[in-house]
């Protein structure tokens, strides 16, 4: 039979050092009331199955403990991670409404777009119907030059007229109706350039909408572009005498080439011809 000893060693390999020499006082006892030494063996054989038991327990909560490390470990890396997400969440959350807020603002910005257009348009409408009259007047006024231009040679030889005369009948009428002009004065004068006194067939002189100006006509039967750079380089030079003052050309004749209006028209100037009328807005 095994001594206490001998047991106790062996189920060191096991237990505790307390819990060894209990369990082989324990043996011992049970073995002189209980049982025979071929049980005793048999009892010995289940403690080992036991120990190796307990020694497999062992191991495993060993592993269960890593294992719970890593679980441990990981759900921290998910906290973590959920701060994050939660964090981003609030930034986006801001930057939807910093967006809703911007949206508003546009809808608000194409709502007086919205508006503005239909002004625009109401203006346009307004606009369209003044062209139209002003193309009705311009037809009456065309027609009106032509009758009366088939006519000058008649007038001149029966009343002893001439085209100045013409002009200074005619042309007043006109800008009467285009520019709107209150006119003072229309008559022939000598005007002083940066380069002394200069003789201009016709000079209109008046108002628009209370602002003085003066037109300065050249009258030729005929208007050539050679003419028409000479007389606009008398408009500068008149316009550097007087800066202050509105000074605008105007040809009067029976007629001007196609090179001649392209002229007068680049130029800014007004055109009266027994062909057309180009009267620039006030």
């Amino acid at each position: 039979m095994a001594t206490i000893p001998q047991i106790r060693t062996r189920l060191l390999e096991a237990f505790p050092e307390k819990q060894a020499d209990v369990l082989a006082h324990v043996f011992i006892e049970a073995h002189d009331d209980l049982v025979t030494q071929a049980d005793f063996h048999k009892l010995t054989g289940v403690v080992g199955d036991l120990a190796n038991a307990v020694t497999d327990l062992a191991e495993a909560q060993k592993d269960l403990a890593k294992a719970q490390n890593r679980t441990e470990l990981r759900v921290e890396e998910l906290a973590e991670a959920q701060k994050r997400t939660e964090l981003r969440i609030g930034e986006l959350t801001e930057a939807q409404k910093r967006t809703e807020l911007r949206v508003e603002e546009l809808a608000e910005a194409q709502k007086r777009t919205d508006l503005h257009l239909g002004e625009l348009a109401e203006a346009q409408k307004r606009t369209d119907l003044h062209l139209g009259e002003l193309a009705d007047a311009q037809k009456g006024t065309e027609l009106a030059v032509a009758d009366l231009a088939r006519q000058v040679g008649g007038l001149s030889n029966a009343l002893g007229g001439s085209l100045e005369d013409f002009a200074r009948d005619l042309v007043p009428e006109i800008l009467e109706k285009h520019w709107r002009l209150d006119v003072a004065s229309a008559e022939p004068e000598e005007l002083e350039t940066v380069r002394g006194q200069h003789e201009i067939d016709l000079v209109i002189r008046g108002t628009i909408e209370s602002r003085p100006v003066m037109i300065v006509c050249e009258v030729k039967a005929a208007v050539s572009a050679t003419e028409v750079a000479r007389f606009m380089k008398t408009i500068e030079r008149l316009r550097a005498t007087q800066p202050d003052q509105d000074i605008r050309a105007l040809f009067f004749g029976y007629r001007a080439d196609r090179k001649a209006r392209e002229e007068i028209a680049k130029a800014g100037a007004a055109m009266v011809f027994t062909r057309g009328v180009i009267i620039p807005a006030a």
